[in-house]
């Protein structure tokens, strides 16, 4: 067989020692057995590979060859995007009125967070739902996949929980939330960078996936009381604690100030995260501070 010079391939599961990826462009299931090994590949990220040998086993098609280099991009993970659905518009100034003590017929207080008066200089936006795929999920059920990955991760199962979740992504790329639950698991205290830096990478695959979602320009509101807006939401956030963990301050900021942006009402507490961003005060003191003795 002539191999040809170079082929790319998303990683749908990272394993110990193989990768079970989708050859592009043809999106067709193959295992790669890296030269050196698995290193530092993740689940969302497209390897281009210097291929050296394929061969068939059991029906199945298997590639060794050298991981040169990788990226993440959510036009090659989802050609097609997540839907959006409209549910109405949302006024600022209503709601943030009583929350923040704001007199519409005053000034803003300076005393105010740069992100809350960006939030009612914005005005009344429109309010969104982005579409959740789960694959084998039936809502005539309370339980889905991700739900149970979840539990036997409480139950100290975690290969059971990994390969769920990477079967998962094997059927449907665009399960967003199947890249947060192997953020979050990889993540874990955030004490190691190793695992930091690959927990940013699967979080940044499910903020590229639902991103592809949003057209150019996009200002309307993705509330996290509309459900489906969640794993969005989540990875957002797993990234952005990433960043922080990782020093990457200006990146964090952004990040949580997306989040705001997004879910004015902020159920993930990122108004409590972003003054000690912008401080620049490391992530591990200030877990520590939290977390220590009163």
């Amino acid at each position: 067989m002539i191999m040809p010079d170079l082929v790319e391939l998303i990683v749908l599961a990272a394993g110990k020692t193989n990768l079970r990826c989708l050859r592009l462009p043809e999106r067709k299931i193959i295992t790669l057995r890296p030269v050196g090994g698995v290193r530092d590949e993740t689940e969302g990220e497209i390897l281009r590979v210097i291929p050296n040998k394929e061969w068939e086993y059991k029906k199945h098609t298997y590639l060794s060859g050298k991981v040169i280099d990788s990226y993440i991009d959510g036009s090659v993970l989802t050609p097609v995007p997540l839907r959006l659905y409209l549910h109405g518009t949302w006024d600022s100034f209503y709601y943030f009125a009583e929350l923040w003590e704001i007199d519409p017929d005053r000034e803003l207080p300076s005393s105010l967070p740069e992100w809350v008066i960006a939030v009612l200089k914005a005005g009344p936006r429109e309010v969104f739902e982005m579409e959740q795929i789960i694959p084998g999920a039936n809502p005539e059920e309370m339980e889905d996949p991700i739900s149970l990955a979840v539990e036997y991760a409480h139950q100290g199962n975690i290969d059971k929980t990994w390969q769920i979740l990477h079967g998962c992504l094997t059927k449907d790329l665009r399960c967003i939330d199947a890249f947060v639950h192997l953020g979050t698991y990889t993540f874990g205290d955030g004490r190691s960078a190793w695992h930091a830096k690959r927990a940013m990478q699967r979080y940044l695959a499910g903020v590229k996936v639902g991103e592809q979602a949003l057209p150019p320009g996009f200002n309307g509101l993705l509330p996290w009381s509309w459900i489906n807006n969640r794993p969005f939401l989540r990875a957002l956030h797993g990234l952005g604690l990433c960043q922080w963990r990782l020093g990457q301050f200006d990146a964090a900021r952004k990040t949580f100030w997306r989040i705001l942006m997004f879910d004015p009402m902020d159920a993930l507490g990122c108004r409590f995260i972003l003054p000690d961003v912008e401080k620049g005060r490391d992530y591990l003191a200030t877990v520590a501070d939290e977390n220590g003795p009163c």
